[in-house]
């Protein structure tokens, strides 16, 4: 996967629910910077009219999200729940899909 510009690397949470819901569909999705935990990063995905944030976390040599796969780059994790749709789940099992990505117009270079 050449181009990252699902990354938006200067948004807050509250930010990216307003351009998920304003400018997304069910399934859309972005990853930016997590504000709560240094180094990570956060999925946001809307779903229907809400907006989950899943917590990616960065070991430093690989990201993964709470033990789940484990992944070299941010670029293979979001590629890999794009293409397995059913292994993103939330506690209950509901499955959580990847469907578009909400692309930033700031070029950005990804880790």
């Amino acid at each position: 996967m050449t181009s990252r510009r699902w990354f938006h690397p200067s948004i807050s949470g509250v930010e990216a629910e307003k351009l998920l819901l304003e400018n997304g569909f069910d399934g859309s999705f972005l990853a930016r910077l997590s504000s709560s935990s240094p180094g990570a990063f956060t999925l946001s995905i809307r779903r229907g009219q809400e907006v989950t944030h899943i917590k990616i976390q960065n070991h430093g040599d690989f990201f993964d999200l709470y033990g789940g796969e484990k992944f070299a780059t941010l670029s293979e994790l979001v590629q890999y729940y794009m293409e397995n749709a059913d292994q993103l789940k939330e506690k209950n099992g509901q499955v959580i899909e990847l469907k578009q990505p909400l692309i930033c117009a700031e070029p950005t270079t990804e880790r």
